[in-house]
């Protein structure tokens, strides 16, 4: 849990799922470069996978109390003001729920270039547009005849007022309902060497770094999406493939991500039940390492045509806080631990053998490819859909 965000989407790997004509191992030949663009759609988002692997939607349930809507009306005030200090400290107006609902898009920008015939460095940038409907529901009414003939429920416009009020001016979060934004994400940069290349197989490996130029969460939105999680990151990855005809070949890459410490001004809840809180201070973070391995099925339609699956597993280690408050340490980093379980469906076309045959003007590679988490623990349940396209020059 961050901050009791509604929605924490994050695309990892966004260029290095090899969904291309290429083996896993293949590098740029030597003075050869790349530029992949590559467009990211995700369906509607309305939850994630819990801490037991099961769904649940993005809500959160508030109590509205006395001092929470003090303020909001004169009529309210006077009420309030009429109560015994029993009776206010009991008042209750109900319980309300947000739930919220996104939708997010990307496009990554990527560059590589072979410095040998098996060296390449590599780096590329997304940037987000992302949208966010948080929309406000009363769950159940509450005590509003104490002490006082004076019926709330007839207050005009008060239910949206109220809970406005809540958050606004008595927990101090920006308004409530929808919101966008459009930002880059974080940086990665990357050097993949060719460890060795048979007649059908081959190994290689790709370390280097993530570098934090992502818009990070602001704790002072409860419905924002963040994309980039704030901190450096190091990886290093190994991998390989293996052709077992001329159609079919299957490859295997893993990488460790090292996400070193950072400081941030976080909210420092006191109730893993209700996380909201006015209360907000400085905390040193330690976001958990990651693994993640993968595995492609190829198959070659045609010399132009390929197709793969993939199956990808991750596993993220739980975030450490280290605040003025034990309390809030422990419920920020209540539900951290994450595994995410995807499927990768694709299908590619390439012009590289076209154009050495010079019956193309240039070598170019199509991808597209649907992918789906489709099992998990504490991560967001979506379906997206990628384009990509990449220019050898």
């Amino acid at each position: 849990m961050v901050a009791m965000q509604f929605i924490l989407i994050f695309f990892t790997y966004i260029l290095n799922l090899n969904v291309s004509s290429a083996a896993y191992y293949d590098t740029l030949p030597k003075g050869v470069r790349n530029f992949t663009y590559r467009f990211i759609q995700t369906g509607e988002i309305t939850g994630s996978y819990g801490n037991s692997g099961n769904f649940k939607g993005y809500n959160v349930n508030a109590n509205i109390n006395a001092d929470s809507i003090k303020g909001v009306n004169s009529a309210v005030d006077v009420y309030l003001n009429s109560l015994s200090a029993s009776d206010y400290a009991n008042f209750s107006f109900g319980t309300f729920q947000g739930s919220a609902t996104s939708k997010v898009s990307a496009q990554a920008f990527g560059l590589g270039y072979g410095l040998t015939d098996r060296l390449t460095v590599y780096g590329f940038v997304p940037f987000y547009s992302a949208q966010v409907d948080l929309k406000i529901e009363r769950t159940a009414k509450g005590r509003n005849n104490v002490g006082t003939a004076i019926q709330l429920e007839n207050l005009p416009d008060v239910d949206v007022r109220l809970i406005q009020s809540l958050f606004v001016n008595y927990y101090h979060y920006q308004p409530l309902g929808k919101w966008q934004a459009k930002a880059f994400g974080d940086t990665e940069l990357g050097m993949m060497y060719q460890l060795q290349k048979w007649k059908n197989a081959g190994a290689l490996i790709n370390l280097g770094a993530v570098s934090p130029t992502g818009r990070k969460d602001n704790p002072d939105i409860l419905q924002d999406i963040s994309f980039g999680d704030g901190q450096w990151d190091a990886f290093f990855e190994w991998g390989g493939g293996f052709n077992f005809t001329k159609n079919w070949s299957i490859d295997n890459w893993s990488r460790v991500t090292y996400q070193f410490p950072y400081s941030a001004n976080v909210r420092l809840p006191e109730s893993t039940t209700f996380p909201i809180t006015a209360n907000s201070g400085m905390a040193k973070i330690k976001l958990g390492n990651k693994i993640q391995t993968n595995v492609q099925g190829s198959y070659k339609l045609s010399d132009e045509w390929n197709t793969s699956l993939i199956y990808s597993l991750e596993y993220t280690e739980p975030t450490v806080y280290k605040s003025s408050s034990a309390q809030a340490d422990l419920i920020l980093a209540t539900d951290t631990e994450k595994i995410t379980h995807t499927g990768v469906l694709n299908l590619g076309y390439t012009t590289v053998g076209l154009y050495k045959q010079k019956k193309f003007f240039a070598p170019i590679s199509l991808n597209f490819s649907v992918q789906s988490i489709f099992a998990g623990k504490n991560v967001p349940k979506y379906q997206r859909a990628d384009f990509d396209i990449r220019f050898f020059f």
